[in-house]
């Protein structure tokens, strides 16, 4: 399934490890202004812009269609941009819905099950 408005790591562009390219990219900003604005933060907040841009570095995948991508993504698998249509998107939201309504009904379950309740008064018993 592809995203559209995903942050992905631009390596084509980068200087590092194309988090700031892939930042730009994803916000529709010029690369260098989001650079800029990394260096004034970095020169703040350090320690949390360091760690930051390693975890994100670490957890993003290459763009699509990128030459780095073939390492960590199949892009093949994903539908081309013209495959998705309206159509597919609120079929996608659908199914995510769906998804989210099961695992809700799963919650109610156990949290109205006898058991749920039984073990919520043992643990308080013991509480002034």
């Amino acid at each position: 399934m592809i995203f559209p408005n995903r942050l992905y790591l631009d390596k084509d562009r980068s200087k590092i490890a194309g988090v700031c390219a892939g930042l730009a990219d994803y916000m529709g900003w010029d690369v260098k202004a989001v650079r800029i604005c990394w260096i004034v933060a970095t020169a703040f907040w350090a320690p949390v812009m360091i760690v930051t841009y390693i975890v994100a570095a670490w957890m993003l995948d290459p763009k699509p269609g990128s030459r780095f991508a073939r390492d960590r993504v199949r892009t093949e698998d994903w539908p081309t941009h013209e495959s998705v249509t309206p159509s597919y998107r609120f079929a996608d939201a659908k199914a995510r819905f769906e998804r989210m309504e099961q695992r809700l009904r799963t919650m109610e379950t156990v949290v109205t099950s006898r058991e749920f309740q039984m073990d919520r008064e043992l643990r308080g018993a013991g509480r002034p």
